[in-house]
């Protein structure tokens, strides 16, 4: 394999309008959370990557949630609930047993999950494990395609954005390039590039989307 010149990331964070939008879920990956009121030796985190393409570009949204313990379902978990959305279907603890995540084949349970995220790369830094998979039944999730009705909050003066509600294709609106622009989240950084024309208003950083902390099990 023959190295290339490094090609132009058309990637842009954004602070989306409130609205709905037609994303495809990316990627996923599990960290090691920060510490709460609930977990304060903090916790595994999951977080769902969307994609939106507008105007030729790529825009990110992030959703940041609650890693189950021991992957076993609880009716008050914001992860249960987006996993059932995402797959139009109602997750509960009867069904539960369809939902599969595959983190790899050197990740075969909850104590080797965490073993690995509590353990340091190079840099010093907390590992992360990459979803390889997340079905329910026999349907793959990453990489399908759904509605996102997205809200936005403001907190002191900062603004960021998160989503209200994920619903199967067909209605909403089409395609739209947002309009704000906004700070990128430390916590999945890629290249940046400017936009092709300026954002209708102006931008106001925002910070990653708040973290849906589960209470203690």
């Amino acid at each position: 394999m023959r190295g290339t010149a490094q090609q132009q990331s058309t990637f842009e964070r954004t602070l989306f309008d409130p609205g709905t939008y037609p994303m495809t879920l990316k990627k996923a990956l599990v960290m090691w959370g920060k510490p709460t009121q609930f977990q304060p030796d903090g916790a595994p985190k999951i977080m769902f990557v969307w994609e939106y393409e507008a105007d030729g570009q790529t825009f990110e949204l992030v959703d940041y949630l609650g890693f189950p313990k021991n992957f076993a379902f609880n009716d008050k978990s914001i992860f249960w609930k987006r996993v059932g959305e995402i797959a139009g279907t109602k997750i509960t603890s009867e069904n539960a047993d369809t939902v599969d995540i595959d983190l790899g084949e050197f990740i075969q349970s909850y104590d080797e999950l965490v073993d690995h995220l509590q353990s340091k790369d190079e840099k010093g830094n907390n590992e992360k494990a990459e979803v390889k998979g997340l079905t329910v039944g026999d349907q793959q999730l990453i990489g399908k395609t759904c509605q996102l009705v997205v809200k936005v909050w403001d907190s002191n003066g900062k603004q960021g954005n998160e989503i209200a509600a994920v619903m199967q294709v067909g209605g909403g609106t089409g395609p739209r390039k947002p309009q704000r622009q906004a700070a990128q989240p430390a916590a999945a950084p890629q290249q940046q590039a400017p936009a092709s024309r300026p954002p209708a208003r102006p931008a106001t950083p925002a910070p990653a989307p708040a973290i849906n902390d589960e209470p203690p099990y």
